[in-house]
């Protein structure tokens, strides 16, 4: 008989191969295992906003001079929100806020290896976040 531990592997296997029969894996990537998750304690900056689904993202910048130094985020979201959401992060990263506004939605799933069109929303959301996370800037 397998231990419960056994049976969740093996849930987990079968989500896994049937996510990868529609996700790419740099999406399944960031999914499992976020870059950058969580809230920024004494942010510069921060936004939250909702998407057409009911997503709602929110986005933390701390700024060292010219640059972000620090970026988080948080989301009630699905798989790919959160893989959006992680992959913005880390494109963000190390940029100064005008190169960060231009990341744009299709660079982001270009970055991600592609979105399913009924997915292509959550990219809209995240870059949307940032840019308004930016927009709070001193």
């Amino acid at each position: 008989m397998k231990s419960d531990d056994e049976i969740f592997d093996d849930i987990e296997g079968m989500v896994l191969r049937d996510a990868a029969k529609l996700y790419s894996p740099t999406v399944i990537e960031h999914f499992n295992s976020p870059q950058n998750f969580g809230a920024i304690e004494d942010a510069h900056a921060n936004t939250f906003m909702s998407g057409i689904c009911g997503d709602t993202i929110g986005i933390f910048v701390t700024m060292a001079g010219e640059k972000i130094s620090e970026i988080g985020f948080v989301t009630n979201g699905c798989g790919p929100t959160i893989a959006c959401a992680s992959a913005l992060t880390c494109m963000a990263k190390g940029k100064n806020p005008d190169e960060a506004r231009k990341i744009s939605s299709q660079q982001l799933i270009e970055f991600l290896g592609g979105l399913p069109i009924e997915h292509t929303h959550c990219a809209d959301l995240a870059v949307n976040t940032l840019r308004g996370t930016l927009a709070k800037l001193p």
